[in-house]
C-alpha cells in the first residue's frame, strides 16, 4: 500500500471535517436572521460531517480530485467565515 493511498483519504476527510467545523463556529453578530439559509446551512454542515467521517471508518475508495474537491470547498467556507449566504450571493 503506497503513501499516497492513504495520505489522499485522509486529506479529504480532514477538509470535510474542518468546513464542517467551521460552519458550525459561525457566530452571526449582526447579521440578519434567515431561517432557510440557517437551515441550509446546517443541512451543509450535517452532510460535510457525515461524508467526513465516512472516510474515515468505512475507508471506500477516494479519487484525487474528490480530495480537489473537498479542499476547494474547505477553503471557500473558510473564506467567507462560514457564512453560508456569503457563499451563495453573487459577487460583483
Amino acid at each position: 500500500m503506497s503513501i499516497i493511498t492513504l495520505i489522499i483519504p485522509l486529506i479529504t476527510a480532514s477538509a470535510y471535517l474542518l468546513g464542517a467545523l467551521r460552519l458550525a463556529c459561525y457566530s452571526r453578530g449582526s447579521a440578519r436572521y434567515r431561517r432557510g439559509i440557517s437551515l441550509l446551512a446546517s443541512l451543509f454542515g450535517a452532510a460535510l460531517c457525515m461524508c467526513g467521517l465516512e472516510l474515515l471508518l468505512y475507508r471506500p475508495p477516494v479519487s484525487l480530485w474528490q480530495a480537489v474537491t473537498a479542499v476547494l470547498l474547505c477553503t471557500l467556507i473558510y473564506r467567507s467565515r462560514g457564512n453560508v449566504a456569503a457563499l451563495l450571493r453573487p459577487s460583483v
